[in-house]
């Protein structure tokens, strides 16, 4: 939490100045004793004992609280749980002093301390746990509350890109046959000849909006994917001839195979439009076993742009479009994974997928021979 240890002190002033008021009883008590002011009585030093451990615990208390999940809105209710803890245990061993018999005030005193150190005592374990159950409530609700949110805004987001991707499809597709009818006319003309990549390009960030907005969608079903295949079969699918994917290893892991493959091809199109067209990628299992990489012997990325690449549109390749590794974040947030980007081995730019849930069934070891470490063009 955001409290600093001075607020908390003064937020929870009762439960502290009672357990000072315990510890000067504490030792003007030991005082009296030592001096001979009085004798201790029978069951005397249990309650002495049990005292300091309520001090103890309450000092304890206070020194965590700060860095704890409770919120300093619930203090008020730990400061009327240890008041009231204290004061009711008072009142029932005030009715016990009353009926039995007491040898001396120095015994009333101790009993009354003991009384207040331990109700209040368990009076603030009472509050604790309250106070923790409401936090876990109000969390939860709060959790609620976002993912309704953010359905609701993926859901008009989808719905805004299946409009826009209508309504541009529709005269994109009619400017294209046009095109294709003054081709046919006029084959040289260099300025169809010019429009036409452009429209590809149009064609292309419309299908990655499209993606973007459904592939950021929280992942309802999972199979057991084996990470080798999906990848090799994620390559087979990149237009890149000269470029080489290295396996080492595989692992069987749980997710939505159409959106991990999203996530290898996106990777693997990064990889080349950065890496160049001979760039090389290898794919592995992380150490540990929880996630896996992908890798490239490219450029990399420069370090002021680390933070940004992630973002929708952000490009620093004149043939981009700025929504790959955008779509990729989506997918991996999507399935509760986290994505961090590091540089590679190679000094090209390394992407770690973390968090990912490998299958109940047998992971094949990382392969240092074989098929795998030859390059698969």
């Amino acid at each position: 939490m955001d409290a600093s240890p001075r607020a908390v002190a003064r937020s929870l002033w009762p439960v502290w100045g009672l357990g000072a008021v315990l510890v000067l009883s504490l030792l003007a008590e030991a005082a009296a004793l030592s001096v001979g002011v009085a004798p201790a009585p029978g069951g005397y030093w249990v309650g002495y004992a049990s005292t300091i451990l309520v001090v103890v615990g309450v000092g304890y208390a206070v020194y965590v609280m700060p860095r704890s999940d409770i919120s300093p809105a619930r203090y008020p209710r730990l400061n009327r749980w240890w008041i009231a803890g204290a004061s009711g245990f008072l009142l029932v061993n005030v009715g016990f002093m009353a009926t039995l018999p007491t040898e001396t005030a120095f015994q009333v005193f101790g009993w009354g301390r003991w009384a207040i150190g331990f109700g209040g005592g368990v009076g603030l374990v009472i509050g604790l746990f309250e106070a923790r159950a409401i936090e876990r409530e109000v969390a939860a609700e709060r959790s609620r509350l976002r993912q309704a949110e953010l359905r609701s805004e993926r859901d008009r987001l989808e719905e805004f890109a299946s409009v826009v991707s209508h309504d541009l499809r529709n005269p994109l597709n009619v400017v294209r046959g046009r095109i294709d009818l003054a081709r046919r006319a006029h084959p040289e003309d260099e300025h169809l000849e010019a429009a036409e990549p452009a429209l590809d390009r149009m064609d292309e960030i419309i299908g990655e909006t499209l993606a973007l907005a459904r592939e950021g969608k929280s992942v309802d079903g999972v199979d057991d994917v084996d990470l080798a295949e999906c990848a090799r079969e994620c390559w087979s699918r990149v237009d890149a001839p000269d470029a080489a994917l290295r396996v080492d290893g595989s692992a069987t892991v749980r997710a939505d195979r159409d959106r991990l493959s999203h996530v290898f091809e996106n990777l693997f199109r990064n990889s080349v439009e950065h890496g160049g067209r001979d760039v090389t990628v290898r794919v592995g299992v992380l150490d540990g076993g929880d996630g896996f990489f992908v890798e490239d012997d490219g450029v990399g990325i420069p370090a002021d742009q680390v933070d940004r690449v992630r973002e929708t549109g952000f490009t620093s390749s004149a043939d981009g479009t700025g929504f790959g590794l955008a779509i990729v974040d989506r997918i991996v947030d999507a399935h509760g994974w986290e994505l961090r980007i590091a540089e590679g081995d190679d000094g090209g730019v390394r992407f770690e997928i973390r968090g990912v849930e490998r299958s109940e069934e047998a992971t094949r070891a990382s392969a240092a021979e074989g098929a795998d470490r030859a390059p698969h063009r």
